[in-house]
């Protein structure tokens, strides 16, 4: 049962709904074009010179990060659009919804954005104790564009991280934890 009345809205509760939206939306809605950014920037990130030729493709972590962004564009678009075009009441089954999809993009992201940012990181100071040297040396503007796509990327994973607040703070707030 839920713990409030949504017949019965006061005013007050009306307009923190209405707040509560307009930065949801805005927050994915930014979370969207940063990640757009973030994937464009890594798909269109190859290099070609007289050491050979690198692109994101040859490296896993920024293949993930692309994929990542991606659904992560995907489901900004869709859910700001969802909350857009569904207006009140919020059922107990689009909460839930809500948080587990914010809770598993997060997590996705986050990961994409830590993996790439240690492949940037040996790629700018390489591993002495194995013989790696620094890549960037040799592939400057193809790690400054990495180094770039994996900030956006961050930038999403703490935009989405605030959206997890939200959620679970309207999941936890509007209804009561289930009876045994």
């Amino acid at each position: 049962m839920d713990k409030t009345d949504h017949n019965s809205i006061d005013g007050s509760a009306l307009e923190l709904n209405r707040t509560e939206r307009t930065v949801e939306t805005v927050l994915r809605t930014t979370s969207m074009a940063l990640s757009i950014a973030g994937l464009v920037i890594m798909m269109k990130n190859s290099i070609s010179n007289d050491f050979g030729s690198l692109s994101y493709s040859n490296l896993g972590a920024f293949k993930y990060l692309v994929n990542a962004n991606g659904v992560c564009a995907t489901y900004s678009l869709l859910s700001a659009l969802f909350e857009l075009a569904i207006p009140c009441p919020i059922s107990k089954l689009r909460v839930w919804t809500l948080f587990l999809l914010d809770q598993v993009v997060t997590y996705a992201v986050l990961a994409a954005g830590v993996v790439s940012a240690e492949t940037v990181y040996l790629a700018y100071k390489g591993n002495k104790s194995i013989t790696w040297s620094s890549a960037c040396d040799y592939y400057g503007v193809f790690c400054h564009k990495a180094l770039v796509s994996v900030l956006f990327t961050f930038v999403v994973s703490i935009l989405y991280m605030s959206l997890s607040l939200i959620s679970s703070y309207r999941l936890f707030s509007r209804f009561e934890a289930p009876k045994e």
